[in-house]
């Protein structure tokens, strides 16, 4: 009997195995892009060639531009952008991803761009994949994360997207700024005395020199900072998207994880519900345990990537959509297919 049980147990556990292995291999599987018609694209966004990859499902509903966010990213954020693409595809969402200026096969450089330059590029990638005939006739529109959240208000302002999807989105450069900073140095163990003394001298000296974008030259205190992305930020500093949230054409789509840690989510969902109060199509969402990028906030909960330790970057790859948000990416599926967003 006991010979038994202990080969009942054995069995069991090996079932268990096997079925992990299982549901790893499956979810290894959205890193790869099968089943889908991949072509690459070029656009000219003022003086540069801008390259990136139409990925399309066999029936294609509707087409996403992804926007991204802050960083020198490539077209796929380093692979990390596939399992959302892959379930998009599942979903009869094609996708269309480009290198950042000056990244991949782009020219340019991404740092000398303000967030109007980077609304100009969007329509330009908009206008570059309605010309494709496997295209013809969908939907098409923008998906964009975090700083996207500055691009995409003013291309749908600009522009005539069928409908444009907002994650992580801030209102205010400045004041998000402020936020990500006092989380950081609360997670370092200052004291909320201390944060708040902290963060009130680093912008006071952040608005000396970032706050008058006509002053081109990098004072003392400011000499660790690349001069490239000191010029970013001082193109950037005083960006603040309301007005063109009050503008934009097309059904909208906004969605924050409520364990943010580099945006005050509760903040700037309530902007943006004041401001979309008198609009129809307009839809903001916060959702539970989630975090900027609406991964699961009980594993992914950082401000960068980087501070991922090496397991949690096996986990995210063991998962594949499954590290996002339990039902988000379906969610944001279904809203981009419905008629007019509604």
């Amino acid at each position: 009997m006991r010979r038994k049980l202990g080969m009942l147990a054995l069995a069991g556990g090996l079932s268990m195995l096997l079925g992990l292995a299982v549901f790893v291999v499956q979810n290894v599987s959205d890193f790869e892009l099968n089943d889908a018609q991949v072509s690459t694209l070029k656009f000219r966004s003022g003086e540069v060639d801008v390259v990136g990859t139409l990925v399309l499902p066999m029936d294609v509903q509707s087409v996403v531009l992804l926007i991204h966010g802050d960083g020198p990213m490539d077209r796929f954020a380093s692979h990390g952008y596939l399992p959302l693409i892959n379930s998009l595809l599942d979903a009869g969402v094609g996708v269309f991803t480009w290198d950042k200026q000056g990244i991949g096969e782009s020219g340019g450089n991404w740092l000398n761009q303000s967030m109007s330059d980077r609304a100009t590029e969007a329509l330009a990638a908009l206008a570059r994949v309605r010309e494709e005939p496997r295209v013809a006739g969908r939907s098409v529109g923008f998906l964009g994360f975090s700083q996207g959240g500055w691009v995409i208000p003013r291309a749908a302002s600009e522009g005539d997207p069928d409908f444009s999807v907002i994650i992580g989105g801030a209102v205010n450069w400045r004041r998000q700024g402020m936020y990500y900073t006092g989380l950081r140095l609360a997670g370092e163990g200052r004291t909320p005395a201390e944060v708040e003394v902290e963060v009130r001298e680093e912008y006071e000296k952040n608005d000396k020199v970032f706050g008058h974008p006509n002053d081109q030259n990098a004072p003392d205190g400011f000499a660790e900072m690349d001069r490239d992305r000191f010029n970013f930020v001082l193109k950037n500093y005083n960006e603040d998207v309301t007005p063109a949230l009050k503008t934009m054409k097309g059904p909208v789509l906004a969605v924050w994880g409520a364990q943010d840690m580099n945006v005050n989510a509760a903040e700037d969902s309530s902007v943006y519900k004041a401001l979309f109060s008198d609009a129809s199509g307009r839809q903001v969402v916060l959702v539970p345990n989630a975090t900027h990028s609406l991964l699961r906030a009980e594993l992914f909960n950082y401000q960068l990537v980087s501070q991922w330790p090496l397991w949690k970057q096996y986990l995210f790859v063991a998962l594949g959509r499954h590290a996002y948000a339990p039902g988000t990416l379906a969610f944001i599926s279904d809203w981009i297919k419905r008629p007019a967003g509604l």
